[in-house]
């Protein structure tokens, strides 16, 4: 298990371009990056937001994200930087912080008053890192719960992007109902229950028939949550026989611009110990083989999302799907001076 430092020092970033159409960094869980990555002793820099972040795992297993800069005189802790049993160390003068952020020691005697990294709220969540971005000072304002790991389903396949596009406009595709037809070539295209929220929580259920070259027709069915701007979950099951969990995730790393984290894993069918192993590489290929598919899939989106601009109040159909809900819900993760402009 992943041990988690503490979020007392957390940071903002409350840049908003009064050009956009909203701000481009919503307060959500974003991903950085993926479980399998990590490693104790290991520094991972990642773009975040309008700069970079730094997540690192200390000898026992402790996990933290900071932002880069070292508050004795600015040198960047991820790059030449190392971790020193529970400390990161500043590659220039070698102070050492602990994952808390605070200055432990320097080589020429007690830390200066103060000094410390800041420090983001980190967690594991279905082998994701995910950081939290929020009002400085203030711990989340909800929490993903879920596990780091779900054994019930095999190690995430995965796979890294990056799009001119913004989070919530990638989130607003999965309630785009017409996309599906005319970008990913659904047919009979149904919705067992509508659009459903719960706080920072929005739900959803959908299907349809893909063709597939060769096979035909092939039915999916999706159950998908949505929480926050950061976080979406789709489990669908894939001709009534296969169970898939797909994780595409936009991080925002400058205004309209995303980093997407992709996560494909298949469901172990078989609680048989001997079943389970004879079909684990069958099932490990299928979801390695529908990441392909997820790539391809998100891709074509980003053809649009690359050249269209936003509508703050769009022309829409009944057959659009649920939209304006979606944007409704959506105000809750901008600051609250941002929200008038948002419909």
């Amino acid at each position: 298990m992943t041990v988690v430092a503490n979020d007392d020092n957390v940071s903002s970033h409350n840049v908003i371009n009064r050009g956009d159409p909203y701000p481009p960094y919503p307060y959500s869980w974003y991903a950085v990056g993926f479980a399998k990555e990590l490693k104790p002793g290991r520094i991972l820099t990642r773009r975040f937001l309008d700069d970079e972040i730094v997540i690192f795992q200390t000898e026992s297993g402790v996990l933290a994200a900071v932002e880069p800069y070292c508050p004795h005189l600015g040198a960047h802790i991820g790059r030449r930087g190392r971790v020193e049993k529970e400390t990161v160390v500043c590659p220039f003068h070698e102070f050492k912080f602990a994952a808390s952020g605070q200055c432990v020691s320097t080589p020429c005697g007690e830390p200066p008053r103060g000094a410390s990294l800041t420090t983001l709220p980190v967690r594991v969540h279905l082998g994701m890192i995910m950081v939290y971005h929020g009002p400085a000072g203030q711990s989340p304002a909800f929490d993903l719960d879920l596990p780091e790991s779900d054994p019930d389903w095999h190690p995430i396949a995965t796979r890294r992007l990056h799009f001119n596009t913004h989070p919530q406009e990638v989130n607003e595709n999965g309630l785009d109902h017409q996309h599906f037809a005319t970008i990913h070539k659904f047919t009979n295209f149904v919705i067992p229950k509508p659009m459903e929220i719960d706080g920072a929580r929005l739900y959803t259920e959908y299907g349809g028939t893909k063709p597939v070259p060769i096979i035909g027709g092939v039915p999916f069915h999706f159950t998908s949550v949505l929480i926050g701007l950061g976080f979406s979950l789709v489990e669908l099951t894939i001709a009534r026989l296969w169970m898939v969990r797909q994780m595409v995730l936009a991080t925002p790393v400058a205004p309209r611009k995303s980093d997407i984290y992709i996560g494909v894993a298949a469901r172990r069918r078989f609680r048989n110990r001997v079943l389970r192993a004879l079909m684990s590489p069958i099932e490990r290929l299928t979801g390695w083989l529908y990441l392909q598919i997820v790539t391809y899939e998100v891709t074509r989106d980003q053809l649009i999302w690359d050249d269209k601009i936003y509508y703050e109040h769009p022309k829409l159909i009944p057959a659009d799907g649920p939209i304006g809900k979606y944007r409704r819900w959506v105000r809750q993760f901008y600051p609250p001076k941002s929200r008038d402009g948002q419909r």
